[in-house]
Order: C-alpha cells, then sequence, then structure tokens
C-alpha cells in the first residue's frame, strides 16, 4: 500500500471537515426542530470548529495547487506531510477541546466557552509558515541542484 501524496492528506480532511459540518449542522437542526428543546452549544461549537477548519485545508490545498501549477516543480514532502498531518492533529486537538468543555458541567446557552479559537489560529499559522518554508525549501534545492 502507497503513502499518500501530501495533497492527498489536504484532499481528505477537506472531506472530513466538510462531511463534520454537515453532520453537525443536520444535527443542530433536527434538536432545533424538536418541540421542547433548543440548540445545543457544543453542536454549534463543532460545527463552526469544522466550518474554518474546511476553509484552512481549502485554502492550503488550492495554495498547493496554484504553486505546483504555476511553477511546474514539486514541493518538498517531507514538509508537505509536516503542514498536512501537523494541521490535522491540531484539529483532532481542537475536536477534544470541544468534546472536554461539554464534559466540565453544563454551560450557560449565550456562552461558547468549549470553541478552541487560538487552535484555529494556530491551525492558519502553523498551516502557511510551512507552506511558505517549503516554497523555500524548493527554491533553495533547486539552485543547489543547479
Amino acid at each position: 500500500m502507497s503513502t499518500p501524496s501530501p495533497k492527498t492528506v489536504l484532499r481528505i480532511m477537506v472531506n472530513v471537515c466538510l462531511v463534520g459540518a454537515g453532520v453537525s449542522a443536520i444535527g443542530q437542526a433536527r434538536r432545533a426542530a424538536a418541540p421542547g428543546f433548543g440548540p445545543l452549544v457544543w453542536l454549534h461549537d463543532l460545527q463552526l470548529f469544522f466550518f474554518f477548519s474546511l476553509l484552512a485545508f481549502g485554502l492550503f490545498f488550492v495554495e498547493y495547487q496554484i504553486f505546483q501549477g504555476m511553477t511546474k516543480r514539486d514541493l518538498n514532502v517531507s514538509l508537505g506531510y509536516l503542514q498536512a498531518l501537523g494541521c490535522t492533529l491540531l484539529v483532532l486537538c481542537g475536536l477534544w477541546g470541544i468534546y472536554y468543555s461539554t464534559r466540565q458541567g453544563p454551560v450557560a446557552a449565550t456562552s461558547s466557552a468549549g470553541f478552541p479559537e487560538t487552535i484555529l489560529l494556530i491551525i492558519y499559522i502553523f498551516g502557511h509558515a510551512v507552506f511558505v518554508a517549503n516554497i523555500v525549501w524548493s527554491y533553495l534545492a533547486e539552485r543547489r541542484t543547479a
């Protein structure tokens, strides 16, 4: 079995985040439509987290496509895996944060104490920093071989 490329890992994470956002939105809508039930804060947090993670992974995938399409060169695979798997690990940490906040006891319906916005910020910063480092690395590697 061959190892998927970093772009494939990003594509898989786009699909995971798309399904997660959809399932949590459907769960929130079903709960809100039921008589006597109100919306759950953690489901709303989960929906937002998956949506913004979807945007991040979609952006990373599009960046890969645009760079490789314009320059006709491959990026460093190790740094690509660092970006894709590192951001995936950060998404899992964010999901753990949402889960952990639900176990802390009742949360007021207006507060969103479990939403891990700092993890989302770290995902965006880490992913873009590794992508820029990957671009610089690919140019330096080409210059060394020339």
